[in-house]
């Protein structure tokens, strides 16, 4: 009997090995909702590489569809073992969920933070046929002219679309919603002058700004880009307090291990941090900023009621 005491003490008094020990020991997979280009695509192959000089073999798999929903399903039904992270865009966590009539995941129970990465600014694009050099002269001239003017966006309940109903309201203006089928519809018809107005990403328009076929006037974050510090932001123009950048951030499924969420989120910072991947990143015209997964949790619920109001707001629905 007292061997057996001594035994079950001996046994209580030894650390059970933390679920990290040993990981990883195979491939790691990041989801992306979006096809290869695109801004959570970029950025996860960026970290994807550097994470795997240390981690061994960390990959990139896409899974295109339905706004991202068709990832973050997957990525909400794998297991909680480290081994499947999701590389996603607010819309995920803070957009959709109140924009179709039902999402296959729930997002603030399936997911566990891991890290923010970045803040993806959009910013007050209009075509030259809009007679107005700056922000005041915008804003004075679609007053004068109530529907004359037509924005596009990257479809009914996308940020660019919620971005500006907000903006229309606030700013006291009327303009008509022209949807297209993701950016890469949208960002060329206001090239080519099919609409007047957008909201977009400074990477898809810097070249055509440059070339005098667009004029950048204001950015949609509630901070100044870093990289662009001479775009002034629509909160210090005339808004206060407007602030519509979309977050990027990584997830892993609920239920993953503190230990192991905690290593995903050393690696990823890492990566984010290293000189080559910063770089690259900053020059995509957005904010970098990572975080711990506590942190990015509270984003995430902060988000999901922000939006909770701005989708009904902007009265888009999608079934």
């Amino acid at each position: 009997m007292r061997a057996l005491l001594l035994a079950l003490a001996i046994g209580v008094l030894v650390p059970v090995p933390a679920a990290a020990q040993g990981y990883p020991s195979r491939t790691v997979r990041i989801v992306v909702g979006t096809s290869p280009g695109g801004s959570p695509d970029v950025f996860a192959r960026l970290i994807a590489q550097k994470m795997s000089e240390s981690w061994g073999a960390v990959v990139v798999e896409n899974r295109i569809g339905a706004n991202g929903n068709i990832a973050a399903e997957m990525v909400s039904k794998s297991a909680p073992d480290g081994y499947t992270a999701y590389i996603c865009d607010s819309a995920i966590w803070a957009i959709n969920p109140h924009l179709y009539a039902k999402v296959p995941y729930r997002p603030l129970e399936d997911f566990a933070g891991i890290s923010t990465i970045s803040t993806l600014p959009t910013f007050l694009t209009v075509h030259p046929s809009v007679p107005a050099a700056t922000y005041a002269e915008f804003i004075a001239y679609a007053k004068q002219n109530p529907g004359k003017l037509a924005y596009a966006s990257a479809g009914n309940g996308s940020i660019h679309h919620i971005t500006t109903e907000l903006f229309k309201s606030l700013a006291g203006i009327s303009m008509v919603h022209v949807p297209y089928k993701g950016m890469g519809q949208a960002g060329p018809a206001l090239i080519a002058g099919d609409v007047q107005v957008a909201f977009s990403s400074y990477t898809a328009m810097a070249q055509y700004a440059k070339a005098g076929k667009v004029r950048i006037l204001a950015s949609a974050d509630g901070k100044r880009t870093p990289a662009l510090p001479d775009i002034p932001t629509i909160s210090e123009l005339g808004i206060p307090g407007f602030d519509m950048a979309s977050m990027l951030g990584a997830l892993a499924p609920a239920g993953t291990p503190r230990d192991i969420v905690a290593k995903l989120n050393a690696g990823v910072v890492a990566a984010v941090a290293s000189p080559e991947v910063h770089e690259k990143i900053a020059g995509f015209g957005v904010r970098i900023g990572t975080s711990t997964p506590g942190e990015f949790d509270a984003l995430m619920r902060a988000e999901y009621d922000k939006y909770a109001r701005l989708v009904k707001l902007s009265g888009a629905k999608l079934d």
